[in-house]
């Protein structure tokens, strides 16, 4: 082998590797919630996920958190998970404090894992994002919702 062919397979290794690891950091599993928990969407335990994007100026937003805590409250007979976004990405005691005001009762994520699922962001608000027990985005309802209309997505 040449040197110069040698330098061409070292080169094609390396770009190769960049890419990998670029690709597995865009497709992070593990998202930290502000209970101080994570979630795995590699290991979601065969549950389906709805993801709520909200922000503390967005009137449907509340109607949307109302819905959303039902579902919380029920999660193990639907056997779903249900996480907020914070569309404006506030955090610390901000988040704590726009979520007592809507009454959220399910956890937040603290960063948005759109990119999983090749999701743009949101342009629209809300946006109710659903993941299927197998980690694949099953539906993405923009604008407003119903219970019904959520609970219809994750028992087909």
């Amino acid at each position: 082998m040449t040197k110069r062919h040698r330098f061409a397979v070292q080169r094609f290794i390396t770009v190769t590797l960049m890419a990998f690891a670029i690709a597995s950091a865009s497709q992070e599993s593990v998202y930290p919630l502000d209970n101080g928990q994570n979630i795995d969407f590699d290991d979601i335990s065969g549950k389906w996920v709805v993801i709520g994007y909200w922000a503390s100026w967005c009137g449907p937003c509340r109607e949307e958190i109302r819905i959303l805590n039902e579902i919380h409250r029920h999660r193990t007979k639907h056997n779903v998970i249900v996480l907020g976004l914070n569309f404006d990405g506030v955090k610390g005691e901000e988040l704590a404090s726009q979520k007592a005001v809507f009454g959220s009762e399910f956890p937040d994520l603290l960063a948005d894992p759109r990119e999983r699922w090749d999701e743009p962001r949101p342009d629209f608000i809300p946006r109710t994002i659903v993941v299927d027990p197998q980690g694949e985005l099953s539906a993405v309802i923009v604008g407003s919702t119903t219970r019904k209309e959520i609970l219809e997505k994750i028992t087909r």
